[in-house]
């Protein structure tokens, strides 16, 4: 092991550790930031795989100005609160409690959602005639069951998932409204898990768990425990539905990975880790063009109806420059190619500090509408290694449902203390 990686892993530990100082935030954007690029950075410096190449010095300078830009982003937001009343965490919990929905509204709006989900649902299946999880059998990516215009409506699994989690949380009694919302809570997991996707999953997952986490008292350390390993176990068994056994072995010697054979099954998360990185340091070094702005303000020529025209029309390539058959460049590509150098110190600035200031607002004055939109960030940041959310259509679709339906059922008590 390199003297990077042993750094990045000490780096992670001590976040770790902290986590045990008393009044510490496990969920504060400096701490899950540095956790997820100290943990990627160490990955990618172990080299397993022959696809791995030995970063230049620029590569380690482009991609260590994002990483800093952004926690200097948050250390000047934490520079400006100094002298801010933080309420502790337990706190916000009750303060959060005196919150209250319009129990009827919630519950239909809810449904109304689910619906729209189902019905895109059959008709993308209807028009496609068959289901990702058949990808394989057919030779066909999962991208081939979009349907533009349709398949993004089938992503609000996480806004489902969200306002059913709310509803348990702020409405007492209602039994047969919760086993409703039960039902429908099944139908839309267990149906999209024919996607054989993990985003958006995961993206539930962490709107449900920062609510859970800052709202309530349920998610102790042995719960928090409890969570993360059902989510790594998820991580893990949707990668046994995707891949069996052989296909693992497969990507193994594909991959040219220079660990044990029977240790093939930890390929994919590995090269899903580490290729980002690897992807980034080695076509930011070649690049000799800009798309200013095309990449990381996606969704709006998408939702104008110009994303594929514009792409044909200027001959771009999505995926520059690389060197296997993994295609993302992590959330820092975005930037550095739309503005090279100063949009990969600006806008990962600007996250940052954006991100510092939902993050003290919600702790000054903490509400449902303050705790969502940090969760929703949290999964932002958190994923910056591998995408940048912020820039697909259907990321942007389920922030307008989730926004329009809390502005319509929060009721906030007439004065907070």
């Amino acid at each position: 092991m390199s003297g990077i990686s042993w750094i990045c892993f000490s780096i992670c530990v001590c976040l770790l550790l902290s986590l045990f100082r008393h009044g510490g935030d496990p969920l504060s954007p400096s701490r899950i930031f540095g956790f997820i690029w100290s943990l990627s950075i160490g990955l990618a410096d172990l080299k397993f795989s022959a696809y791995q190449q030995t970063w230049s010095t620029t590569g380690w300078m482009l991609l260590l100005i994002a990483v800093f830009a952004f926690l200097v982003g948050t250390f000047a937001v934490y520079v400006l609160n100094l002298k801010r009343n933080l309420k502790p965490i337990p706190i916000m919990r009750e303060l959060l409690g005196k919150e209250q929905v319009k129990e009827n509204r919630l519950f239909w709006l809810t449904c109304v959602v689910f619906v729209v989900y189902v019905v895109s649902y059959v008709i993308n299946y209807v028009v496609k005639g068959w289901l990702p999880i058949e990808a394989s059998a057919k030779n066909l990516s999962r991208v081939d069951f979009n349907v533009t215009g349709l398949t993004f409506l089938i992503y609000l699994v996480p806004a489902i998932m969200f306002f059913i989690t709310l509803y348990f949380i702020k409405v007492s009694g209602k039994k047969v409204k919760k086993i409703i919302l039960v039902l429908l809570g099944t139908i839309t997991l267990f149906s999209f898990l024919l996607f054989v996707s993990r985003f958006q999953i995961i993206f539930a997952f962490v709107l449900c768990g920062t609510l859970l986490y800052y709202g309530t008292h349920y998610i102790r350390p042995r719960t928090a425990l409890m969570m993360a390993t059902g989510v790594v176990a998820f991580f893990f068994w949707i990668s046994s539905i995707r891949l069996s056994k052989f296909v693992a072995l497969f990507l193994y010697y594909h991959s040219r990975m220079n660990f044990p054979k029977a240790y093939a099954f930890f390929t994919e998360p590995y090269m899903y880790f580490v290729m980002n990185l690897e992807n980034f340091v080695r076509a930011a070094n070649q690049l000799d063009y800009h798309t200013y702005g095309y990449y990381t303000f996606d969704f709006i020529t998408a939702a104008a109806g110009l994303k594929y025209s514009l792409y044909e029309y200027f001959n771009l390539n999505r995926h520059p420059f690389l060197i296997s058959g993994y295609n993302t460049y992590s959330a820092f590509w975005s930037f550095y190619c739309d503005f090279g150098v100063v949009g990969l110190a600006l806008i990962p600035f600007l996250l940052g500090f954006g991100v510092g200031l939902l993050y003290y607002r919600m702790r000054s004055a903490p509400t449902i509408k303050n705790v969502t939109a940090y969760g929703i960030m949290i999964f932002v940041v958190a994923f910056t290694f591998f995408v940048f959310p912020l820039s697909f259509l259907w990321f942007e679709f389920d922030l307008l449902v989730i926004y329009v339906t809390l502005r319509w059922t929060i009721v906030r008590p007439a004065m907070v203390c």
